[in-house]
């Protein structure tokens, strides 16, 4: 008689001990494994490492997985030796490069004194080759890597943290230097912006050099591997309709699915189910509105209360997060104007064009947390989320607010 093989089921402890490394909201993804979707960007990156003298630009918007990405760069690419440094608003230009140097190492032989000296293997930090002065330019940073052959991979990330035009220009200059002296250099740049020109500056002499990559919102695809990895991990299934409203609620967002699938996860193990099903996904949505970041959650506030009596600022908001996007992630008055369709009291529209427009104006003001920027003029106005996240936290409200109003709320003893 054959032998039958078993296969051992995991334990809810272990679903539970499992759980932080398969999700992780906060922080961004290390391993290769749990690393989904962005091949493209990674293509772009590995095309920018082999073209001689080239160096990257990765940008987009908070929250896209750009420091992910990076982190995957430090591991996915052979025969290429990778230093990362994450950048902020104190540090100078010599303190970055000091940083980043100081975790490069290179092993030499050396030999002690006399004839039978064995040879043993010392590390050298390339930082110790800078000059020491207060300050130093491009010149001694392409002085530090004349004489080496390896390729190197240099990340610079939360550029965008960076304050001073000095450090930036002399980041610029210096990429330039490099670019034309030592080509087996390649510098990344990751960082919050619209362009490259918000992130370095305008250098007209860079655009030969630099390979831009917009980091773009994930595509639903690469949210559903997300969710049907982890979910695979944990042993645990997924009813189809639940996942498309996680990925439908994160806007593509990869933050968000980590941080419903974690909430909803959890509720499943503990209820002892197999099954990720609505239940758990209402549950995980309130978790994560409670989880969202301070500053989100204290602008919402702000944006809301008014101190003229009632207003209409929470229904515009929820009218601007429900409006179609353009290509730019924009929105039009009459856009949000749509979703008042249909509301009326004593026969009139509960919200007119002049009175959304002056619900739009407001939020776009410092005394509304300034939620929202205006761009264009005229009849081609559109308006904007200067922190996207904000849309999709909106989102998450409106369900959990209708989920209340229909008194359909699960137990969250959890």
């Amino acid at each position: 008689m054959a032998k039958v093989n078993k296969v051992k089921m995991m334990s809810n402890e272990d679903k539970l001990a499992k759980l932080d490394e398969v999700f992780s909201p906060t922080a961004p993804i290390e391993k290769r494994d749990l690393f989904y979707g962005r091949l493209g960007q990674l293509n772009d990156l590995y095309s920018a490492l082999k073209q001689r003298g080239a160096h990257a630009v990765l940008y987009g918007d908070r929250g896209v997985g750009k420091t992910s990405l990076a982190n995957m760069a430090m591991t996915v690419f052979p025969d290429v030796i990778s230093s990362k440094v994450t950048c902020n608003r104190t540090e100078d230009f010599k303190g970055l490069w000091s940083e980043a140097l100081k975790k490069i190492r290179f092993y030499s032989d050396k030999k002690g004194i006399g004839f039978n000296a064995e040879i043993r293997q010392e590390a050298v930090q390339l930082d110790l080759f800078l000059p020491e002065k207060d300050e130093i330019d491009s010149a001694d940073i392409q002085h530090v890597f004349e004489n080496l052959s390896n390729r190197l991979l240099i990340i610079f990330d939360e550029f965008d943290s960076i304050t001073k035009d000095e450090t930036k220009t002399r980041m610029a200059d210096t990429i330039k230097a490099l670019s034309d002296n030592v080509p087996n250099i390649t510098i990344l740049i990751v960082g919050i912006a619209g362009d490259v020109n918000n992130l370095l500056g305008e250098h007209p002499s860079l655009e030969r050099c630099l390979v831009q990559i917009q980091m773009p919102r994930m595509s639903d695809e690469e949210l559903a591997q997300i969710i049907d990895n982890g979910l695979k991990r944990l042993e645990l299934e997924i009813i189809q309709n639940v996942k498309e409203k996680i990925i439908e609620y994160s806007s593509g967002f990869p933050n968000y699915t980590h941080a419903i699938c974690k909430s909803a996860a959890l509720y499943a193990i503990n209820s002892e189910s197999n099954t990720v099903s609505i239940e758990h996904f209402t549950y995980a949505v309130k978790k994560c509105i409670q989880t969202t970041s301070q500053s989100l959650r204290n602008s919402y506030q702000k944006s809301i209360i008014s101190s003229k009596g009632p207003s209409h600022f929470e229904e515009v908001l929820a009218a601007c997060a429900l409006a179609e996007l353009d290509e730019y992630n924009c929105f039009t008055n009459s856009g949000a104007l749509s979703h008042f369709k249909g509301k009326k009291k004593k026969g009139k529209s509960t919200m007119t064009t002049t009175d959304l427009r002056y619900y739009l104006e407001g939020l776009c003001k410092e005394e509304k947390g300034r939620i929202l920027e205006k761009i264009g003029q005229g009849s081609n106005i559109r308006y904007q989320f200067v922190n996207p996240m904000m849309r999709a936290f909106i989102r998450l409200k409106i369900y959990d607010k209708r989920i209340e109003a229909n008194k359909v709320l699960p137990q969250l003893g959890v």
